[in-house]
């Protein structure tokens, strides 16, 4: 069987069930932004689970070796717990839902996990947990989208610049892995092509739509 790590969703400690979904007959409960984004590692020890220092992060992808009522490995005496995984057929269409987990995220040139994400994966990952294809690299996703029509801001626009990528929230609001503020961070839509055109003299290149994929 095949599964991937999925992301858990906070929710309001005042409504009881808030956001929880029934996994192996037990309810996943809300988890801190970081910890929804990655799953701690254990090893087994005469009968005993202990952590490690490793990870699994959000959309990783792996196959069961064996299983008990908590615990599922994956490899050699390394266990991941149950709740932190879905079936690889999984399907999170609420593409806001995966953004805004990684909010906070360090920034990182390079980096595709909760650790650390630059501007063009924090896009692509979306793509890569539902097995759509969309280009690792800014230049070749900008290549790659379809041009919209319509100038006027809509929830899913992903505007791209010269080296640089992020995606509409809603209407006003736009979330990007911004390096000058070190962090995946969320900001108006117009204050934000005002700063990158003022302080990285960028001007918008193209305009798509997440749901045209």
């Amino acid at each position: 069987m095949n599964i991937a790590i999925i992301p858990a969703r906070g929710g309001s400690k005042r409504i009881k069930n808030k956001n929880s979904k029934i996994f192996f007959g037990k309810p996943i409960i809300s988890y801190a932004i970081q910890l929804a984004l990655k799953s701690k590692i254990f090893e087994e020890i005469n009968g005993k689970f202990r952590k490690t220092n490793k990870f699994l992060y959000f959309a990783s992808r792996i196959s069961k070796i064996d299983e008990n009522k908590e615990f599922l490995k994956f490899e050699k005496n390394k266990w991941v717990k149950k709740k932190d995984l879905k079936k690889i057929n999984h399907i999170e269409r609420n593409y806001n839902k995966i953004f805004k987990s990684f909010l906070n995220s360090k920034y990182l040139w390079g980096g595709k996990t909760a650790d650390g994400i630059d501007c063009s994966s924090l896009i692509q990952i979306y793509f890569y947990y539902n097995k759509i294809f969309f280009p690792r690299d800014t230049k070749d996703q900008i290549k790659f989208c379809k041009k919209k029509n319509k100038k006027r801001f809509l929830k899913g626009d992903i505007i791209f610049w010269k080296g640089h990528v992020g995606i509409c929230l809603n209407q006003s609001k736009f979330i990007h892995a911004y390096g000058p503020r070190k962090k995946v961070l969320i900001m108006p839509v117009n204050y934000s092509i005002r700063l990158i055109e003022k302080t990285a003299k960028l001007v918008v290149k193209k305009i798509c739509n997440i749901q045209n994929f």
